[in-house]
């Protein structure tokens, strides 16, 4: 079990009311769902699905709680203490090349070059004016080997730095702005709520978007559950994943009305999210979506063996043919 210091309780979702549909199954029918989400702008559509009875309509009542890391996450579902959990696709990948039965249920956030929506700050008045000034330099990150880290070196090799002479310290997402305003790290990858969070007080610079060292489109994302839940709840799993998508279709095209609960989530401030770029939830994904930071996961040397990708791919995740 997780401590429970780690959990952040939603309450405020009780009271946001019923948006839309009418439930379809009474109270004793329901079945209850132990999920856990990073509390970020990417939490929307699970937020939406469970206030909008989304989940309901198909039997489901969703206990959706908030904590700090994707690690953290995976762990508490491995261990049975989650049904499912949300966090960054390379861990994933990672506990499926060492045995460990993690599935990808769904694809969760999106990441698009076309449209960023996260970027690389630095302290506006310090000392990092371009790319290669990052040389030497302490980088904040979900773990020393998480996807941003990894993306910013190879980032910074593009652009004529040295990626290999970045230095990075664990933290979990809500520490790292934190961890920036009081220069215990020099860099940052963020992505909304806390990125719109930081640029709102001026004090940053953005220095480049180095997710595009990964591909130019990606599941940045992704939902999970263990095959041995799946294979003994197949209809729930179903039933789950069907919610999120049709959560995605809503909350991409209406993001204004997600804005307060994911700062609920956050405990951010509702009127400062509302300003700023907000992220995608995929609703179709293809198979390049995935091969793409599993190849650049390879190329970083983070896993070691190569990995069929269907094998980590649960049933539930329909691959479309094209974008």
């Amino acid at each position: 079990m997780l401590p429970r210091c780690d959990f952040i309780r939603i309450s405020a979702l009780t009271t946001l009311g019923v948006a839309g549909g009418v439930r379809d199954a009474s109270a004793d029918e329901l079945k209850t769902v132990r999920v856990l989400e990073v509390p970020t702008d990417g939490a929307k559509s699970v937020l939406y699905a469970e206030k909008a009875n989304l989940f309901r309509k198909r039997g489901i009542d969703a206990n959706i709680v908030a904590v700090g890391s994707g690690s953290a996450i995976y762990a508490a579902v491995v261990g049975g203490s989650a049904d499912f959990g949300s966090g960054s696709l390379w861990p994933v990948f990672e506990a499926y090349a060492h045995g460990v039965p993690l599935r990808i249920i769904a694809p969760a956030s999106l990441y698009r070059a076309d449209r960023p929506d996260g970027f690389l700050l630095v302290a506006k008045d310090g000392p990092i004016k371009t790319p290669r000034d990052l040389n030497g330099k302490i980088l904040g990150g979900d773990s020393t080997k998480d996807i941003s880290v990894m993306a910013i070196r190879s980032w910074l090799d593009q652009h004529g730095g040295d990626g290999k002479s970045l230095r990075s310290v664990e933290l979990k997402q809500t520490e790292q702005l934190a961890a920036l305003d009081a220069a215990r790290i020099d860099a940052v990858l963020l992505k909304p709520p806390y990125l719109t969070v930081a640029l709102e007080t001026g004090k940053y610079r953005e220095l480049g978007t180095p997710y595009d060292a990964v591909a130019p489109r990606f599941a940045l994302s992704c939902w999970v559950a263990t095959a041995d839940y799946i294979a003994k709840n197949p209809d729930t799993v179903k039933a789950f994943t069907a919610g999120l998508l049709e959560a995605a279709k809503y909350t991409n095209a209406n993001q204004a009305a997600t804005t307060d609960m994911v700062a609920a989530f956050s405990g951010q401030d509702a009127a400062i999210l509302g300003r700023g770029i907000r992220s995608t939830t995929a609703e179709t994904v293809t198979a390049s979506d995935f091969q793409g930071p599993l190849d650049f996961a390879y190329k970083s040397g983070v896993i070691d063996q190569h990995i069929d990708l269907s094998g980590v791919l649960a049933s539930t995740v329909v691959l479309s043919r094209g974008r």
